[in-house]
């Protein structure tokens, strides 16, 4: 979707030596020319959609999540090689060959993408698994954000999936003042989720074509393939004439995923990510405010604005806690009312009663399983 977290004339020139954070900041727009999608169309009614989007969470409303079965291994990453299915179209690609080599030569890259993606990959791979969606596709937010929920670009992009602010709204992904759905984990991958899907039915089945569209927009994609047409030529992504972005976009996520798929063969190791959820999503009555929670529950602030970046310190509607945290909260409900009741931070009062637990709604299974 983006003017991508590597834009291809920095990745070309990009020395060896250049930090990963500062990598980070490379960080470049996205541009779409995608129709709206609409109440009536059919992705509307799917299940998930349903859940996160087109109701009001409220206090007492258990979200039912499908648990799925864990790697032999214990590892997300096995997981995700028995659902790999585009790296078929690999073989042989000298763009793929020369992206590979760029990652491999580049080993912090790698380990920014573990790091980072670890508290979301678990996620965002159940998602793809209930759509039976290419589990390639897991990897994409590190091609777009290096897997920073908060990454914004000089086109106003912003979010693990970089969306700019009219793809947001043609998906359905609020914005206003001090709230930015395009930051939110669950909704903005789904609405990535929608948006590849439509693409993969727009040109037919062909997950390459859905790919370089996500970068460059349905209408020059299409383009490309009627100048192909015109002229007799063939009109798969590797015979389209696109713009250089978009020609190191799609090669780019095929060679990472290379990596994972095989990376003993190429000599690189990944940072180890268990098949097992990351974070659990609450239901909220009321705003709660991330420094109070920090304060009163021990999570480290910074790791619940990672999992809640939205809304810029608050969360609201449903509070995404790490898995390990989530118990130790849900069965102290007090703490979440007492974050909910101080705003503004500044020192912790005493309660004065104690909130009953169903006060909070708790999910029965964690997201993404």
């Amino acid at each position: 979707m983006s003017r991508s977290f590597l834009a291809s004339s920095v990745c070309r020139a990009a020395p060896r030596a250049v930090p990963v954070l500062a990598m980070a900041a490379l960080l470049h727009g996205c541009q779409h020319l995608e129709p709206p999608l609409n109440l009536d169309h059919p992705l509307a009614a799917e299940h998930y959609r349903s859940q996160l989007r087109w109701r009001t969470v409220v206090a007492q409303e258990r979200v039912q999540i499908q648990e799925r079965p864990v790697a032999a291994d214990g590892s997300l990453w096995t997981r995700m090689r028995q659902g790999f299915s585009l790296l078929g179209a690999t073989g042989d690609v000298t763009r793929v060959d020369e992206q590979r080599r760029w990652l491999m030569a580049r080993p912090g890259f790698l380990t920014q993408t573990g790091h980072a993606g670890s508290r979301y990959l678990h996620f965002i791979v159940g998602e793809l698994s209930k759509r039976n969606m290419p589990l390639e596709l897991a990897l994409l937010p590190a091609i777009e954000s290096g897997f920073n929920p908060s990454a914004q670009s000089s086109a106003q992009a912003m979010g693990l999936w970089q969306f700019v602010p009219a793809t947001g709204r043609r998906f359905q992904l609020q914005q206003r003042a001090g709230y930015d759905e395009r930051r939110d984990i669950p909704s903005s991958t789904r609405a990535a989720l929608d948006y590849l899907a439509y693409l993969h039915d727009y040109f037919q089945g062909d997950w390459l074509l859905a790919l370089a569209a996500y970068n460059a927009g349905e209408g020059r994609v299409r383009e490309a393939i009627s100048r192909n047409q015109a002229r007799g030529l063939a009109t798969r992504y590797w015979d389209l004439s696109l713009p250089g972005e978009t020609q190191n976009y799609v090669p780019r996520l095929l060679a990472l995923s290379q990596l994972v798929n095989a990376p003993a063969e190429y000599g690189v190791e990944l940072v180890p990510i268990a098949d097992q959820p990351y974070f659990q999503m609450l239901a909220l009555q009321e705003p709660v405010n991330l420094a109070h929670l920090a304060q009163l529950s021990g999570v480290h602030e910074r790791e619940l604005r990672l999992l809640n970046p939205a809304a810029r310190g608050q969360a609201s509607g449903r509070l995404l806690l790490p898995v390990t945290a989530s118990a130790r909260l849900t069965a102290q409900p007090d703490m979440i009312v007492r974050a909910a009741q101080y705003p503004e931070v500044g020192p912790v009062a005493a309660p004065a009663v104690s909130a009953d637990s169903d006060a909070i709604a708790q999910a029965n299974e964690p997201p993404g399983a």
